[in-house]
Order: structure tokens, then sequence, then C-alpha cells
């Protein structure tokens, strides 16, 4: 195939996960399939709206999936589970995508020897760049034996506790001293995951709040490697209505005073996230978000709390004290409840979608236009959503050209 045929004919494309296993992977493997037999419509992607959609995008009949866990288990397993407890699939879906789904569970490498932050132990058995040189070969035989033209890695790894930023993260070859120093306490999974995907010369989206593509080492990588990559930790409830109401006060020139959030999940992100040390990350990309939208600081505190009945179905309650016209001041209340895999999974096939359109078309570095899709977006100080969304029809526009793109979203006549 020439450049040029390539270029307008995407092949099969990998997305390969981390944390493949877990309910958002099991989702958005599910939801894929469930989409291929029409069982149900594409409402959640935004790669179905115009211009976006006029991007030759990898169609969904041309995904593959695979990835690794640290837990045994297989994806039946897990999508049985969510069937149960959280009702987001039908028998009718589980029946029908049985076999396409025992198929994919030979993709899946169960490698627990990438645990050691969440048990503690270190595999003395396995050096780093063993584990490192385990994960290559994974990804190598996922993109061999299913005849992919580029796989994608994305993390959808459990929260990680942060490590000290040392100079030697700074710089690639600061990094590399690192892993074979054996340094696993500056080093997390997510690191090395990131490390090992643009090694192997695979693009890479963090969904999570870990460590990875905003280190500079491993950005030098990427270049390096001309590749594209992203995140940090997907935006998909609370913090997505902040991101998008939190311009409303500041256009109305209504003073926030306070701004109180208080988010409630009862699945295994929760439980990891019970732990201040593994949720001080997201905190922090949860708090930013007001004060740099708004140009000040309010009171504005982040609770996070496990509520194991609630499962996968993510609740948050905010309460919003603002002043306005002769200092009055009022309020503003909400309540948001969503699933939490519902509300990431078609973002993951989006992103995917969008990364392997950028390595075919030679963009490397990090992809700007997904800012919307992050609480903390690599490179971009823009938080209100709006005006990051546009960051995504503007690159739209710009791979269509006029004729091509016909009317955005947002478009709107002009008298």
């Amino acid at each position: 195939m020439n450049t040029s045929e390539k270029l307008y004919h995407p092949g099969k494309t990998g997305i390969w996960i981390a944390g493949a296993l877990g309910d958002i992977a099991v989702t958005l493997i599910t939801g894929t399939l469930s989409m291929r037999h029409g069982l149900s419509s594409r409402s959640g992607l935004c790669t179905e709206l115009p211009p976006v959609n006029g991007l030759s995008l990898t169609s969904l009949d041309q995904l593959v999936f695979g990835g690794v866990d640290i837990i045994d288990r297989s994806i039946c397993d897990v999508a049985e589970s969510i069937y149960r407890n959280s009702k987001t699939f039908s028998r009718e879906l589980l029946d029908t995508v049985a076999d396409e789904i025992g198929l994919i569970d030979a993709q899946i490498a169960i490698m627990p020897e990438l645990s050691w932050q969440a048990s503690g132990a270190t595999d003395s058995s396995c050096t780093l760049v063993q584990l490192i040189d385990r994960l290559r070969k994974r990804i190598r035989q996922f993109r061999e034996h299913n005849g992919v033209d580029h796989v994608v890695v994305v993390n959808l790894t459990s929260a990680e506790e942060s490590t000290p930023d040392v100079p030697e993260k700074a710089t690639l070859e600061g990094l590399q001293r690192l892993i074979a120093d054996e340094r696993r306490d500056l080093l997390t999974p997510g690191i090395i995951y990131t490390y090992t995907a643009l090694l192997e010369g695979c693009s890479y989206l963090n969904f999570t709040s870990n460590s990875g593509p905003e280190l500079a080492a491993l950005q030098e990588l990427a270049l390096r490697e001309r590749l594209p990559f992203y995140g940090n930790d997907g935006k998909t409830g609370e913090t997505l209505i902040k991101t998008a109401l939190a311009p409303l006060f500041a256009c109305r020139n209504l003073q926030v005073l306070s701004w109180e959030g208080v988010n409630m999940l009862g699945n295994s992100d929760g439980s990891t996230l019970h732990d201040p040390t593994k949720r001080a990350a997201k905190l922090a990309n949860k708090e930013q978000v007001i004060s740099r939208i708004l140009g000040y600081s309010p009171h504005a505190d982040v609770a996070i709390n496990y509520v194991p009945s609630l499962g996968d179905w993510k609740t948050a309650w905010d309460l919003i004290h603002f002043q306005g016209f002769l200092d009055v001041r009022m309020s503003m209340q909400f309540t948001w409840q969503g699933c939490d895999s519902i509300l990431a999974a078609p973002l993951i096939l989006d992103m995917a979608r969008l990364s392997e359109f950028a390595w075919r078309h030679g963009e490397s570095g990090p992809m700007h236009h997904l800012a919307a899709f992050f609480k903390n977006p690599v490179g971009v100080e823009e938080m209100a959503f709006y005006p990051q969304f546009e960051m995504l029809l503007a690159y739209a526009h710009r791979h269509l050209g006029p004729e091509k793109s016909g009317k955005s979203l947002f478009s709107t006549a002009v008298p």
C-alpha cells in the first residue's frame, strides 16, 4: 500500500489496554461488539458528530482488542458481574457476543508482576528491564497475530500512589537510569506502560490520574519515535459538569464564593480511591478546574467517598454559593448520577480512532485537540469545556478543508 492510499484507507487498529479486565475496558469491548451487531446506537461517541465524522477514521469493524491485567479472571466473568450489578448489559447482548468475547480473552495477558504498587510486593525474579521486555513481546505478538497496522495503548488501570518528582524524570537518559537501577520507589506501573508503548511504536493514551505522558522524559521518547500521545485523567462526570457550568458564572460576573463537591462511587476505582495516597492526584486534578476557569480561587473542597452499594453508578452532589447584584447571595445545587463505564468507554473509542488517524497522518507529540476528554490535559491551560471541544472541531476542519467540513456541531446562521 503506498503512502497516499494508507492516509485515506485505514486498516486494522489494535487497542491494547492496560487494565483490560476492569469495568471500563470490558464495557468498551462489549459495547463495540454491540454496535457491530446493531444491538445499540452510537450514542456517546463524539466521533459521530460533524465535522469529526467526516475524517477517515478506523471503522468499528476494524478494531481489535487486547491488553494486560494483574488479576487472573476472564472478560466473560467481568461482563456477567456488570450485567448482575450495574444492569448496563442486556442478557441478549451477552449471549450474542459470548463467543467473540471468548476469543478476545485469549488476547489478554495476566502479569501479576506489574502489581508492585497494588500489592506492595516486588517479584525479585523479574527486573524492570525484563518486565519491559515481556510487555514489549506481548504487544508485538498482539500486533503480528492480528495483522494490525498500528497499536494504540490505553491506560485504564486503577489509581496509583504518586512518586517523588526527581530530576531523572526530566530526561530520557535519566529515566532509563532509574529503570536500570530498579528504582521502583520512584517508578510506577503507569510510567512503565507509557515507556514500553512508545518503545514499541504505539500511540499512547492515559485515561488515568497516574503518571505518564506528562513526564518530560516520556515526551522526549514520544517525539524521538514520532508518536502521538495524550492524557491525563478522563473527564466523565462531576468535573465535566464543572467545566461546562463554571463559565456561566464568569460570563455573568456572578462571584462564586464556594463550590463544594461530594463524589460517591462503589466500583473497584472507588475502593482504590478510598486510600488517601492514591486519590491525591485525582483530587488535585478536580480541584484546579474552578480556579483556572474563574481566574480566582473560591472555597472549593472536593471529597471522594467509597460507597460499595453504588457499584459503577457514581453520584456527585454539588453546592454552588454565589453572589450577584446588590451583593445578594444565592445558591445552586445539582446531583449528577451516571454509570462510570458507560460514560468513559465511548471516549476511549473516540480517542483511539483519533490517535490512529494522527499517527497515519504523520503527527507526533501531544494531541491537544483531545483536551476536552481530560481533567488535566497535557500542555493545555484552557479548562472550559466548550473552548476545549472547539479545538477538536478545528482539528477536523483543518484536515477536511472548507469543501468537506460542512456545518459543525455549534455552527450558527450569521445574518
